[in-house]
């Protein structure tokens, strides 16, 4: 690793671990303003670029997640998205060179808030600038770039990750080669800005001075997002009413039921690893995500997708409903592009991007090899 690492960063596998510094002659102009002369980005990779230089398949990571895709296959740690990627797998390591790297702004060895800001060398924390799913995806191409890749065979990402591949699609659809969206909206909703302001109000409660204080409203916010994550149907299926704890006879021995103690353990978990700053910074960033945005109408915005697009609705997802990924999908079919729309049949909630693989893998394996 480099000598400017996130506070948070851990590579997991540390010989795949690695950084790109990324510098400008001029600087790089954030969509809501701020600007960075140089951004260091961490990724992890599996496979080899062929000769051409055109096997390359980019992984974006969603919100909570890191550049640890896969490892388990080769003797590493399990990666977010172990069943997809490694020999023979949809994800095919054999054929494909995949990588993920650390999006702008990520705790996990990208420049992000815990950064040293120019000046005064103290972390940026909550002067570092506002990111949208658009600076994210010009970062990586510049990433892309500097690894001298110029057309990617596929770009996929679930969730946030979904809404940086929505950006390749319109910003640059010849150097994504075929987009793979899997439970992501083409603009964040009232009820999506909502849910994320709780985390957020959560979270800061956490921080005072740019001090953590404490993690128990990060733990809080993982509990927002977990529940918006899953189904009624599911949690019903995985805890019931049973409980971890039974209660006593007061009210100063609750009890814990299992969903309870689920909710605390992923709480205590993204505390342990993931930066706040970095939580509020993603979870703005999904807010602020709308294809429209300084491009007229969404038609508009969508007019000019001239590469293949999946775009991957979850039948149970309380959080970006199949209304809203088939909208998408419809829009820009009417603006003249190469769409279908796929949608997995599970009660796992939006979660089932990372739970329902065998499906998932299916349309990347059908994508890649159309």
């Amino acid at each position: 690793m480099d000598e400017h690492r996130d506070l948070w960063w851990e590579s997991p596998t540390r010989d795949r671990g690695r950084v790109v510094h990324l510098d400008f002659d001029g600087s790089f102009a954030f969509d809501r303003g701020g600007a960075l002369v140089s951004i260091q980005v961490s990724y992890e990779s599996w496979g080899e670029l062929n000769g051409a230089r055109d096997n390359a398949v980019l992984v974006v990571h969603h919100l909570a997640s890191d550049p640890h895709v896969a490892g388990e296959f080769d003797g590493g740690p399990r990666g977010w998205w172990e069943p997809l990627v490694g020999p023979g797998r949809a994800l095919d390591t054999d054929r494909y060179f995949v990588v993920c790297p650390n999006l702008i702004g990520g705790c996990y060895g990208t420049t992000g808030p815990r950064f040293p800001a120019p000046g005064d060398g103290e972390p940026y924390l909550d002067r570092f600038p506002l990111v949208t799913p658009r600076d994210m995806m010009r970062v990586q191409r510049l990433f892309v770039n500097a690894l001298g890749i110029e057309r990617l065979r596929l770009v996929v990402g679930p969730s946030m990750g979904g809404m940086v591949a929505w950006e390749w699609a319109v910003e640059d659809p010849q150097a994504a080669g075929r987009v793979a969206v899997i439970a992501a909206p083409v603009r964040s909703s009232p009820l999506q800005i909502g849910w994320n302001w709780l985390q957020r109000r959560s979270v800061e409660m956490d921080l005072d001075g740019g001090k953590v204080t404490g993690r128990a409203g990060q733990t809080v916010a993982r509990g927002v997002g977990m529940l918006s994550y899953r189904s009624p149907e599911g949690l019903s299926g995985k805890f019931g009413r049973d409980w971890f704890k039974e209660p006593g006879a007061t009210l100063a021995k609750p009890g814990t039921f299992n969903v309870e103690s689920w909710l605390r353990h992923h709480g205590r978990r993204i505390a342990a690893r993931y930066d706040p700053y970095t939580y509020l910074l993603f979870s703005r960033a999904m807010d602020l995500h709308d294809l429209a945005a300084g491009r007229g109408s969404l038609e508009d915005a969508l007019s000019g997708v001239t590469c293949p697009v999946r775009v991957v609705g979850i039948s149970s997802d309380r959080l970006y409903p199949t209304d809203e990924m088939r909208f998408g999908a419809d829009t820009l079919r009417a603006a003249g592009g190469d769409v279908v729309y796929e949608e997995i049949e599970s009660q796992n909630g939006h979660d089932a991007f990372l739970l329902d693989t065998v499906p998932i893998g299916a349309v990347l394996g059908k994508l890649l090899r159309d």
